[in-house]
């Protein structure tokens, strides 16, 4: 039996609870040239329940992007450096 990482489903990058911070990583992703998708359930949308778990928000990438997608969304050197110079 083949897991779903070796048969090519999309494998769980990170789990966050706001459907505006899911597009947005969404969007960083897709920009970097990596294909994401959320994963979540119809209750949070419909009915904006975000309690045991119903707000979830799941972003999935192709196993072969998992470690360049984690890159992605890692803070660059060039923000963190220009945050301090600003304080």
């Amino acid at each position: 039996m083949t897991s779903d990482s070796e048969a090519g489903f999309p494998v769980l990058l990170t789990t966050v609870y706001d459907p505006v911070e899911a597009e947005i990583i969404v969007a960083k992703l897709r920009s970097a040239g990596i294909e994401a998708m959320v994963r979540h359930d119809a209750l949070s949308v419909v009915y904006g329940l975000t309690v045991d778990g119903c707000g979830q928000q799941d972003i999935l990438v192709r196993p072969g992007d998992l470690e360049e997608a984690r890159a992605a969304l890692e803070p660059s050197e060039d923000a963190s450096t220009s945050e301090e110079e600003e304080t």
